[in-house]
């Protein structure tokens, strides 16, 4: 009897600490979406780490899930086609800035300080998009953005030419 409780505490002490152990290292390195596919985009010279919505699922959610977004971080929506593809804000808990590329990803439209009360209003570009990139509010303007700008996608995308 006291060996099979000696066993079982070993057993249950190993349980807690491999337990603890699976925290503390999700806690230091992340725990990264592994349905997101990340890349590097260039846009007026500066770095944006962005998530590829390339999928119904991650199209239809955007940023919604999340409670803030760093300002070197966006996501971006890829579509198969050029069209009027709407956003709205739904969910979001803070503002953005939306940003429309056309096939040669220039940049065709833009909704600055979209903000979570502006819902459900729906902005839709003037001409069709083929990309459109999420970022924090105020980026396109700090960075002195234009029409007709050119969004470059990193070589680890699979949408680069």
């Amino acid at each position: 009897m006291k060996q099979t409780t000696l066993i079982g505490r070993i057993l249950l002490g190993a349980l807690y600490a491999s337990t603890a152990a699976a925290i503390l290292a999700a806690v230091m390195f992340g725990v990264s979406r592994p349905t997101a596919n990340e890349t590097k985009v260039f846009i007026g010279g500066k770095e944006i780490t962005v998530i590829i919505a390339d999928t119904k699922e991650l199209r239809e959610n955007g940023l919604s899930g999340y409670k803030e977004i760093n300002s070197s971080k966006g996501m971006l929506f890829v579509f198969s086609d050029p069209g009027f593809y709407g956003f709205w804000m739904k969910n979001m808990r803070f503002p953005i800035d939306i940003i429309w590329f056309d096939a040669n990803r220039r940049i065709v439209d833009v909704w600055e300080n979209a903000t979570p009360e502006s819902y459900p209003k729906v902005h839709t570009p003037v001409v069709p998009a083929q990309y459109v990139l999420e970022v924090g509010t105020g980026y396109f303007a700090n960075h002195a953005l234009k029409h007709g700008d050119i969004l470059e996608i990193g070589t680890s995308s699979r949408y680069n030419e």
